[in-house]
């Protein structure tokens, strides 16, 4: 059949290694992605039935999964933006964005066709079909120079179909490894994919970024972000008086890092840059440049940061006009659209990362920006333009060219003063960039309002709200510690330039603290008025008592969610949902149980009677389980 499946157990997995018998033997389907082929190829089918096999379910656990319309599939997603939630039964994502298709991009693989059957779900990397606290996970381990593996998802079938990304390089003979396993709950499914993976040597890389500390939740790494506040408007003036008001008593950044002798980045995100494209510093708006800003940030006892994308150009950047062969062709010799922003110009485009001249200047940015400027955490973002196909000017494919590229971006581990450097990786293609850097954005933008409607109506599944966001961090809980450090963007604890109840700030601020692994704030540090510092206390308050363990949720409806911590101490509910979520008796009679005898943290019910409690629309309710009494 021109592909041969070599099959290994072991205690926690069983691996499916694939390799090729002899190229011309593949059967692919091709199609267009912007002008250029995007072929994949079909590896295997698997039945469900196969699968519990190669998982070694016993029949109670394959049992769970007897219903198909009870089944939760999460599909993984091909890159941070991608959707991160789970769909049960006839639940489909949106299909519409055709006004902007240019959107595409920022959510869907280059393989991911836009007019896909609607009974067949696309996934990517890793994914799980879930039934109640049973898992059936299948994750691809993406060893260096294989192609990216997605699935076919057929529930009315009951069955998978792996591909991998064509055309393949005739020289290699292994295609992809895919590893299979049950687990029984969330901690389990963690724990293998942490036993899977291997990063904790790459976590510990990043540990310059976090207060030694026997509290699992002290260690989360976090800081300052210029982003939700000022957005593109700042300049010197601005970021040096944000700098300044770090210290100012009451604020976050002062309670939760500075007086306790904790690490702290300060990130300077857009708008600092001549153009897009075009990474020097503005010159009215930074005329003495950015390195005095970053050692001033180092002088005051934080982590210089700085936000660049140097995958992509916009139409107003000079690389387009005087280098245009730097810049990715479609097979017409048309420049690759990598997606739309209407912040920048528009559409902007990507520059063609297999010619080695576009490595060694992609390589001499981040030596200018590390050694010169003096940042040590560097966002990265629209990394996904960089795995994008195209007519490119060096051989091989596009994962083999990104997987280069991300070699020479994040190579320095040190300056030359012997200072650790951080990356956080953002718009990534998961499965292409865990091995690279151990820290990653695996949720769309969040925002100061709970939805943007406009972008709603266009099926957008990557928009920048509050409430997308949740979604993702919540959905692609089980990789925090496992896979990466999850970024979860930002939490909001003031109300300047930000819509957002006091309800959605706590909800925002629980949900990044418990289910992610690291803690940005943006807001006003120079606010002297400090409206907020209660709430902030609060916050700061409960994150102390919670700092001692680690948490998951589980979906238990759409949009509503359970806590849990893996110690069994803490639980609680998570309503996203614009309207109140009854939780009745006769469905969940641990919890209700746990209810009537807990010590609650936070209290967002809003209503209750013998065989139903009511939570809040946005809320999030908390409470510590009590010992149940000892019966004579």
């Amino acid at each position: 059949m021109g592909i041969i499946r070599e099959e290994n157990s072991g205690a926690a997995f069983t691996s499916f290694l694939y390799r090729k018998e002899m190229p011309e033997a593949f059967s692919s389907s091709s199609f267009s992605f912007m002008g250029t082929p995007a072929p994949t190829t079909a590896i295997d089918s698997w039945s469900f039935d196969r699968l519990f096999d190669a998982a070694g379910m016993g029949q109670a656990e394959r049992g769970a999964f007897t219903d198909t319309a009870d089944i939760a599939a999460h599909c993984g997603g091909w890159q941070s933006w991608s959707a991160g939630w789970e769909l049960r039964g006839s639940e489909t994502l949106p299909r519409k964005v055709r006004l902007i298709p240019e959107l595409i991009t920022l959510t869907a693989s280059p393989a991911d066709r836009p007019d896909a059957p609607a009974e067949e779900r696309i996934a990517h990397f890793i994914m799980y079909l879930r039934a109640r606290n049973h898992y059936l996970c299948i994750a691809s381990k993406q060893a260096p120079g294989l192609p990216p593996v997605r699935y076919r998802v057929r529930m009315a079938e009951r069955r998978i179909i792996p591909e991998v990304f064509c055309p393949l390089e005739r020289n290699r003979d292994r295609i992809a490894e895919i590893a299979v396993f049950y687990a029984d709950g969330f901690f389990a499914l963690k724990d293998t994919l942490k036993a899977l993976y291997r990063k904790d040597a790459a976590f510990a890389a990043n540990q310059f970024l976090s207060a030694p500390s026997n509290r699992l939740k002290d260690t989360v790494p976090g800081g300052y972000t210029s982003w939700y506040h000022h957005y593109t408007n700042i300049n010197e003036a601005v970021i040096l008086e944000d700098l300044a008001g770090m210290g100012n008593p009451g604020g976050f950044m002062r309670t939760w890092y500075l007086d306790r002798g904790k690490p702290a980045v300060f990130q300077i995100d857009d708008g600092w840059e001549r153009v897009v494209g075009e990474w020097e510093p503005h010159g009215k708006r930074f005329p003495n440049g950015l390195a005095p800003i970053a050692a001033a940030v180092e002088q005051a006892g934080m982590v210089p940061g700085l936000w660049l994308a140097p995958c992509i150009v916009t139409r107003r950047a000079k690389v387009l006009r005087e280098r245009p062969s730097w810049v990715l062709r479609d097979e017409r010799g048309r420049p690759v659209v990598a997606g739309f922003n209407h912040l920048w110009d528009g559409r902007y485009y990507c520059l063609d990362i297999s010619r080695e001249d576009v490595l060694d200047y992609l390589e001499g940015l981040m030596n200018t920006v590390i050694e010169t400027w003096g940042f040590r955490f560097l966002k990265i973002d629209f990394l996904y333009a960089g795995a994008l196909p195209g007519n490119f000017a060096g051989r091989g494919n596009f994962w083999t060219h990104y997987e280069r590229a991300c070699a020479r971006l994040f190579a320095k581990k040190t300056n030359a003063a012997g200072l650790p450097v951080a990356y956080l990786g953002c718009g990534a293609p998961l499965g292409l960039s865990f091995r690279h850097f151990p820290l990653c954005r695996i949720g769309a933008d969040t925002s100061g309002d709970w939805e943007w409607g406009l972008v709603r109506l266009l099926g957008h599944t990557g928009r920048p709200s509050a409430y997308i966001n949740l979604m993702d961090t919540i959905g692609r809980s089980f990789l925090d510690g496992a896979v990466y450090r999850n970024d979860p963007d930002v939490i909001f604890l003031q109300r300047g330039n930000c819509s957002l109840s006091e309800n959605e700030r706590e909800l925002i601020a629980l949900v990044n603290f418990l289910l992610a692994g690291q803690l940005m704030v943006s807001g006003d540090p120079s606010d002297k008025d400090r409206k907020d510092a209660a709430f902030t206390r609060r916050i700061t308050a409960l994150y102390d008592a919670l700092a001692d363990d680690e948490y998951g949720a589980v979906r238990i409806a759409w949009e509503v969610f359970r806590l849990e911590s893996r110690s069994g101490a803490t639980a609680g509910l998570i309503n996203l949902r614009g309207r109140p979520y009854a939780l009745r008796r006769d469905s969940a009679p641990d919890m209700y149980a746990d209810l009537e005898c807990a010590d609650l943290l936070v209290d967002h019910r809003v209503g209750r009677n013998p065989d139903q409690t009511v939570f809040a629309p946005h809320s999030i309710t908390l409470f510590m389980k009590q010992p149940s009494p000892t019966v004579p």
